[in-house]
């Protein structure tokens, strides 16, 4: 039988057999099954995973949320506008100038009193 990996037996001391599954490229989204073991560890080697990646991205809820603000009263649209305009990093969150002021003034970070100063502080901006 081999070298049994104390990982894959269960606690009664028998070990787990294979099932065939599912494996997810992460960039393509594209799914193939492993039947194998072997087949599994080459998917693995070649960057698969278990999960199925979702299809909109940080990028892609901004240009649903943008396009559904659009469709709505000019003052969605005007949101919408502001909301295309920005400059969104990998995180999604908007981090300027009145943001650091506020956070290097405070104790409690998130708040709502923090919040409220970050409000009043783009407003005074604007």
């Amino acid at each position: 039988m081999g070298i049994i990996n104390p990982k894959k037996m269960k606690a009664g001391g028998k070990v787990k057999a294979f099932k065939s599954h599912m494996m997810y490229d992460k960039k393509t989204g594209k799914g193939v099954k492993a039947p194998t073991m072997a087949k599994h560890l080459e998917l693995k080697k070649k960057g698969y995973g278990h999960t199925k990646p979702t299809k909109m991205n940080v990028g892609g809820k901004v240009k649903k949320v943008v396009k559904g603000l659009e469709k709505a009263s000019k003052t969605h649209a005007k949101q919408a506008k502001t909301l295309k305009s920005l400059k969104l990093k990998k995180g999604g969150s908007v981090k300027d100038a009145c943001y650091h002021k506020v956070k290097a003034s405070y104790k409690v970070f998130p708040s709502a009193y923090a919040s409220g100063a970050i409000a009043k502080c783009r407003k005074k901006g604007k």
